[in-house]
């Protein structure tokens, strides 16, 4: 993951999506993606100047990366307006002061059972089953 501080801080989010609403129609790959950004922020505090605070909830873009589109986290932190940009794609056209590369934390994009995902035991056979194993 790529973790840039942007040169000059964003302040229009026109054609971004809030983190939030982008999330609620993500498939299983893309929330993995989300968490690995802004994981990846925390990994580069240090090297990009990121203190851990946010003046709101983060948004997605998407950058064009022919053939495909690439997904962007964009941050801003509490301060003047410092702000990040988090990405899988190495871009170029991104107009910043730092930029480090941290390895994509290891998540896996599945979700875990539930309760629903348990298939559920009939207690009547077991009981017959059992009553019948008692001669042993």
């Amino acid at each position: 993951m790529f973790v840039h501080r942007l040169t000059q801080p964003v302040d229009m989010f026109d054609g971004l999506t809030p983190l939030p609403h982008w999330l609620r129609d993500a498939s299983d790959h893309e929330a993995r993606w989300a968490l690995q950004a802004v994981l990846a922020l925390a990994d580069a505090a240090s090297d990009v100047g990121w203190r851990g605070d946010m003046r709101h909830l983060p948004s997605v873009g998407v950058l064009l990366t022919p053939p495909d589109t690439t997904p962007y986290l964009v941050v801003k932190q509490d301060d003047n307006g410092t702000t990040f940009l988090i990405t899988a794609a190495d871009a170029t056209g991104i107009t910043a002061s730092l930029t480090t590369r941290v390895a994509p934390r290891d998540i896996g994009a599945w979700t875990h059972p539930t309760t629903d995902d348990i298939p559920t035991i009939d207690v009547a056979q077991v009981t017959t089953n059992s009553s019948e194993h008692k001669g042993f």
